[in-house]
């Protein structure tokens, strides 16, 4: 799954949890910030951790973005082989890795409005305005191409959303 900030992907995969069996998998991301801090539920590991992990292999996929670093863990490859779905929330920097260690992969392209984005970054209350019109204008540029992708828009309802990724889910 990729997308811009504040276009509600942890709102899917946490809508997503408890309505989907063993057979799909979330793993929690490794990020370089406090786990009390907000926002998803992950492991929190200092830079310093993170940094001595990349290299030793601990993550399938990783990524440094806005200051902090971002690690898939390298388990999810145990679970593709078990056949099992894992549903990641990547950056797209890492796409083409994904693409070629990963050849059943399908992206989830999530979309939104921009005043619906907007909207959500405001009330996130992360960022100062001009920080968050920079995000707006980057999410609106952010397209991501190819026969594996599959575009979710969120527009709308929490609801109507999570049905939908539910369906790609299904025919995945």
């Amino acid at each position: 799954m990729v997308g811009p900030s504040g276009v509600g992907k942890d709102t899917l995969i946490d809508g997503a949890k408890s309505r989907t069996g063993p057979d799909v998998v979330f793993p929690r991301r490794e990020i370089t910030r406090p786990a009390e801090s907000g926002g998803e539920d992950h492991v929190a590991v200092t830079e310093i951790d993170f940094d001595r992990r990349e290299p030793q292999g601990a993550y399938a996929l990783s990524w440094k973005a806005h200051g902090l670093g971002y690690g898939i863990p390298v388990a999810i490859e145990e679970r593709l082989t078990q056949g099992r779905t894992v549903v990641a929330n990547v950056s797209r920097s890492v796409l083409d890795e994904a693409r070629a260690r990963f050849p059943s992969l399908v992206i989830v392209s999530v979309r939104a409005a921009p005043d619906v984005l907007r909207s959500r970054l405001v009330a996130r209350g992360r960022e100062n305005a001009e920080d968050i019109d920079a995000r707006v204008q980057r999410a609106m540029a952010f397209e991501i191409f190819g026969p594996d992708v599959v575009e979710l828009w969120n527009d709308g309802s929490p609801e109507d959303a999570v049905e939908s990724f539910l369906g790609i889910l299904t025919a995945t």
